[in-house]
Formats: structure tokens, C-alpha cells, sequence
């Protein structure tokens, strides 16, 4: 597991150390980021279900300003320290050790708005629908923002809600990204 672009390219990030997590590969990341690339500098971003951290540590290091990381297993919410401390991304990254709904829900009372939202859950846990139904029914999301999800591609794809919508959906192999935005008016 790597950075593969940006300030900290190349870096190595420590890997899960048990099964709890599942590392997005990179040929997935560097897809997800080609496609959002023009959305990530200077975004504040948020990275849910966070694991280790690869999708919003790969954000900050190719120039978002901000980024939330969220897990709520010890164990892996130790190493995503690490690889923020690792990466000296210390000012730009809070990590959060707290239940992912539970911290959406708490930035809805300070006000919060993201530019990105990562959700990268377990798969087949059917987690993503309570996590989109918050940031629809809280606003979490600018305007112009986006959410990049990820499943196993066996998984139902969850078409959004009154809201928010599944804008595009990408297969690599055994994994899926999805892609939801605000619908326009």
C-alpha cells in the first residue's frame, strides 16, 4: 500500500493488521482519483470507515486543505495515526476514533460541509445507504461536492435517495465505485 501521487508519492502506508479492513488497491485508487482529480485541491474532504486511511490520505497528499479520518477499531485506528504521523500530514488530517454515523451526525452540529466524501465500508454490510441518508438529511455535502463509495461488485448498487444520486458507477474487477451527487434542481 502506497501514495501514488502528489507531495507524498511513493510513501508506504501501513496495512491493515487484520482482516477488519480491506486496502483499496492501487490500480482502483489511481482510477477513482483520475476521475476526481479536478475536485481534490484544496477540498476538505472526509474519509469514512477510514481503515488505514488510503483514500483520504491520497486526497491530502495531491492537495486537499482538510481531511476527517474515521475508524472505530483500535487496532487500525493506531496505524491510520501512524500513517498520518508517517506522512506528516498532522496539520492537514484529524483522525477520529469514533462510529462513522455517529461522527457524520456530529458534524452536522458544528456545521460541516465536505467537498469529498469517501465511504469505504465492509463489504456486504450494506452500510453505505445509512451513511448517504445522514449526509442528504444533515447537508454534509457542498453543493458541487461529490461521495465516491466502494463495494464489492457482487453488492446491489444503492441508487441514492430523494437527494442525492448515483451519478456514474465504475467496475475494476471484484470492486465497484460509485460516484453520488446532489441532483440539480
Amino acid at each position: 500500500m502506497r501514495i501514488i501521487a502528489g507531495r507524498a508519492k511513493g510513501k508506504k502506508i501501513l496495512p491493515p493488521e487484520d482482516m477488519v479492513t480491506r486496502p483499496t488497491l492501487d490500480r482502483v485508487k489511481e482510477n477513482i482519483f483520475n476521475i476526481i482529480q479536478n475536485r481534490v485541491v484544496d477540498a476538505v474532504a472526509v474519509d469514512v470507515f477510514a481503515g488505514t486511511g488510503s483514500l483520504g490520505l491520497e486526497a491530502v497528499s495531491r492537495g486537499a486543505k482538510q481531511c476527517y479520518l474515521i475508524d472505530r477499531y483500535p487496532v487500525t485506528f493506531k496505524r491510520l495515526q501512524q500513517n498520518v504521523k508517517d506522512l506528516r500530514f498532522e496539520n492537514e488530517c484529524n483522525c477520529l476514533n469514533m462510529d462513522s454515523y455517529a461522527a457524520l451526525k456530529d458534524f452536522a452540529k458544528k456545521n460541516k460541509i465536505f467537498d469529498l466524501i469517501f465511504i469505504d465500508p465492509p463489504y456486504a454490510k450494506e452500510m453505505i445507504p445509512p451513511a448517504i441518508e445522514i449526509i442528504s438529511q444533515e447537508k454534509l455535502l457542498h453543493e458541487d461536492g461529490l461521495i465516491v463509495c466502494k463495494i464489492d461488485s457482487s453488492e446491489e448498487i444503492y441508487q441514492g435517495n430523494d437527494d442525492i444520486f448515483l451519478v456514474q458507477d465504475r467496475r475494476y474487477g471484484n470492486t465497484t465505485v460509485c460516484f453520488y451527487a446532489y441532483k440539480e434542481d
